[in-house]
């Protein structure tokens, strides 16, 4: 009885910790990405967008951001608000799925809600919760998390059936289809099979490590693929690996420790030693986890750090409850007040970092929020017409996206001036709008010299 009213004050806990950083970041708005994102979808439309979550392997960005975005647009709008609300549920949904994999891994529950408060907040990753363009890697870590608990499950209650097997297999799908980064789950589901069951079976960890196999050919030898985009472009060299995951410990850590690759191998080497010392299944398969989590951007030129660590964070709150178990486990009652300790020490750190942030990031959306609105602001064209904008103030296209999603008109033609060599004549276009001293006004519509 005792075990079930701490769960239960720790679920209370952990809920009022979760409202302490969605609340605020409710008054959150358009991150610059938000336009593009919402944009790119909007143009391909809905049907086309599902069919490519269906066939996963080819290089259409990341689907699944599209049924998060276009519904929402449907009903509410290109609106901040609504966006925030469907990030923000999906967040909370991560965090009960993180304690739900936990629990079943080590069969602690005060590991397990240590794990779920880990996963809450994180100093170096506010961005989650104020940048609605992270939904993909809110979506990665959503659907991993659900791919791990389906799999857990089945696997603990007996034979996998089809039904059972189908529904890990869409979820992994799913994954993928949110961010490049998930493709590494496969690994992590041969690893527990391997770890955990027996007798073996592998028909469907194989096949998640053969959909993870089509994936990635798929997107290195479609057309314009991902990994030719500036920002994601790749150096396969131990050189780049040890760098990039330098600057990942460092984000996960709060640490600047990292700066000698020595350092980090170093580390590396300490957790397999308590690996091997503990001889512990669980912690051998988080070390799975946690040595395999980066893989997919441990080679960017760009490293993908903070925000981007999203899902290896799913990992490492997974090692967290596993090493928290080993002393603990078995200890109810000093193990609920361990764990209140550590949760109060993490808490001690993120709450003034990540307080000290927020209004950078709200600082941040103001221009996109100022533009969108005088764009509201303005006359809708009537279909069919031409439009240029003149003196636009962005150097790339959130004006025409934000123009396209609130007039929601396919047969708008727009243009922005300084995207076309040589320069437009305004005269050929019947609505020209202009960006003059900081506000939209429109100097021509038709009937008008």
């Amino acid at each position: 009885m005792k075990g079930r009213i701490a769960s239960w004050l720790a679920a209370a806990a952990i809920a009022a910790y979760f409202l302490s950083f969605a609340i605020p970041a409710l008054r959150a708005g358009f991150a610059p990405d938000d336009p593009m994102n919402a944009g790119e979808y909007w143009l391909r439309g809905f049907w086309r967008s599902a069919a490519d979550i269906v066939t996963f392997w080819t290089t259409a960005y990341r689907p699944l951001g599209a049924m998060f975005y276009l519904p929402i647009y449907h009903f509410f709008g290109f609106t901040p608000l609504p966006f925030r609300i469907g990030a923000l549920a999906l967040i909370a949904g991560n965090i009960f799925l993180t304690y739900g994999v936990a629990l079943m891994l080590v069969q602690s529950r005060a590991a397990a809600a240590l794990a779920a408060m880990l996963a809450t907040a994180h100093a170096s990753m506010l961005a989650i919760y104020y940048n609605t363009s992270m939904i993909y890697d809110i979506l990665a870590y959503f659907f991993v998390a659900l791919m791990l608990f389906f799999y857990l499950r089945f696997r603990r209650q007996g034979e996998l059936s089809i039904p059972r097997a189908a529904l890990v297999v869409c979820a992994f799908i799913a994954a993928l289809d949110s961010k490049e980064l998930a493709v590494v789950a496969s690994v992590w589901v041969l690893a527990y099979e391997l770890l955990f069951e027996r007798p073996w079976r592998l028909r469907l960890p194989l096949l998640l490590c053969a959909i993870s196999g089509v994936y990635t050919v798929g997107k290195f030898l479609g057309p314009n693929p991902l990994a030719k985009q500036e920002g994601y472009r790749l150096d396969f060299s131990l050189h780049r690996y040890l760098l990039n995951n330098r600057i990942y410990w460092n984000d996960l850590f709060y640490s600047h420790w990292f700066v000698t690759s020595r350092r980090l191998v170093f580390c590396w080497l300490a957790l397999t030693a308590i690996c091997w010392i503990a001889r512990r299944l669980e912690l051998w398969w988080c070390w799975v986890l946690v040595t395999t989590a980066t893989l997919g951007i441990s080679f960017t030129i760009q490293p993908r750090g903070q925000s981007g660590l999203y899902l290896p964070l799913l990992a490492w709150t997974l090692m967290a409850a596993s090493l928290f178990a080993i002393p603990f486990g078995k200890r109810s009652r000093i193990a609920w007040s361990a764990a209140l300790v550590l949760a109060c020490l993490a808490a001690w750190y993120t709450v003034p970092y990540w307080r000290a942030q927020t209004q950078a990031y709200l600082d941040w959306h103001k221009p996109t929020m100022i533009t969108l609105a005088q764009i509201k602001a303005a006359p809708k064209p009537p279909p069919r017409s031409r439009v240029l904008f003149l003196h636009d103030p962005w150097e790339g296209y959130d004006t025409l996206f934000m123009a396209l999603l609130v007039w929601n008109d396919h047969s708008l033609n727009i243009d922005l001036d300084r995207k076309l060599t040589p320069p437009p004549d305004p005269a050929s276009y019947d609505w020209v709008l202009s960006f003059e001293g900081g506000d939209l006004r429109v100097v021509k519509r038709p009937g008008q010299i």
